[in-house]
């Protein structure tokens, strides 16, 4: 996607990755205009297909716990983590639903 993109919120964190030289922007997830990236990258590298009413479960539930991983370059959406946080047994427990970066941005601490 476009730069526009992920510009529509503010980065939590810029970084250079550890090898491969792209810096990348973390993104706290920022509603509907999120969405579609977050779908496409799972959809294209996860195994199991989600509903949208899986996807839309966990980001609007727990927005604070989906982030995205852009390419600083060309604001190219590389990767996104999607989670669950709640309590169990008096204590919180957080839970990974979803955990993808794109197969050319792996190995560089995303």
């Amino acid at each position: 996607m476009s730069a526009a993109v992920m510009q529509a919120t503010a980065p939590v964190e810029r970084r250079d990755s550890s090898s491969g030289g792209a810096e990348i922007a973390y993104v706290s997830y920022g509603g509907e205009q999120h969405l579609p990236l977050v779908m496409s990258l799972v959809d294209a590298e996860l195994s199991e297909p989600y509903s949208i009413f899986t996807y839309r479960y966990f980001v609007y539930l727990w927005p604070q716990l989906t982030l995205l991983a852009f390419d600083a370059n060309d604001g190219k959406c590389v990767g996104t983590v999607v989670c669950k946080m709640g309590e169990h047994r008096g204590a919180f427990r957080g839970y990974i639903a979803m955990l993808v970066v794109l197969k050319p941005y792996r190995g560089r601490g995303i």
